[in-house]
């Protein structure tokens, strides 16, 4: 991403570090034989971030095995996919990583796409660690909590063999506490941040309270008119 100046820079960061610290908190993580483990959070039918975390669970330690899609896009071109078969003994697939020409200073980096193959075997290996770590920070790791004092209860569907509660949020009109965190940092002399919302939909299964599908924008509108945006997708189906 091209920046106009060093200072600009340096802002941009604390910026995004203000708005990071302020819309994480700590996920439950416990300690076994030095392999780190998502603790699944109880919630009520419609907590989205509770969902997510148990979709992370279900994925470092799975009581069936399944197929997992993912993919994260953002509004300067980059492009990120991942297919993954999950069992208790192995995290295996294909991960996608896709590039835009960037220009930093007077470089120009061409467009460019590289594919990996997924080996996380075995389980609780280094391999399958940072099979496993990737996906959970690429991924599930879209701030989908922020969109929780907007989300409105659509149907019951079925999506990957399950049957579950399609929810949809929309930030937009809504008094959340993140939008004030985003005051905060224009007060600070940081980025000015205009709007940001959180956009999309989530399907819950009804079983286990697991996220088995999502899709949603994270929208970062700047007082200068810029607006920036980071897509997040993700499919889990039954094998």
């Amino acid at each position: 991403m091209k920046k106009n100046n060093l200072a600009t820079g340096i802002a941009s960061l604390l910026s995004l570090v203000l708005m990071a610290a302020c819309t994480s908190k700590p996920s439950a993580h416990t300690s076994v034989e030095g392999v780190i483990t998502p603790t699944a959070k109880a919630g009520s039918d419609d907590d989205l971030q509770a969902a997510m975390d148990k979709l992370e669970a279900s994925i470092h330690k799975p009581s069936a095995p399944f197929h997992a899609s993912f993919k994260k896009s953002t509004s300067d071109g980059f492009l990120y996919e991942c297919e993954a078969d999950i069992s208790e003994d192995a995290i295996t697939g294909e991960q996608t990583d896709s590039n835009p020409a960037t220009k930093v200073g007077d470089d120009i980096f061409p467009a460019n796409t590289r594919t990996r193959q997924l080996k996380g075997v075995p389980y609780g290996s280094p391999d399958w660690q940072a099979v496993y770590g990737g996906i959970s920070m690429a991924y599930l790791n879209g701030h989908i909590r922020d969109a929780q004092p907007g989300v409105k209860y659509i149907r019951d569907e079925q999506t990957g063999g399950y049957d579950a509660r399609r929810y949809d949020f929309d930030l937009n009109g809504v008094d959340a506490d993140i939008k004030k965190a985003m005051e905060l940092g224009n007060s600070l002399g940081l980025r000015q941040t205009k709007d940001y919302n959180v956009k999309g939909s989530a399907w819950i299964a009804k079983a286990d309270g697991r996220m088995v599908k999502f899709a949603f924008d994270n929208i970062y509108t700047f007082n200068n008119g810029k607006i920036e945006s980071t897509h997040f997708e993700g499919t889990i189906t039954k094998k």
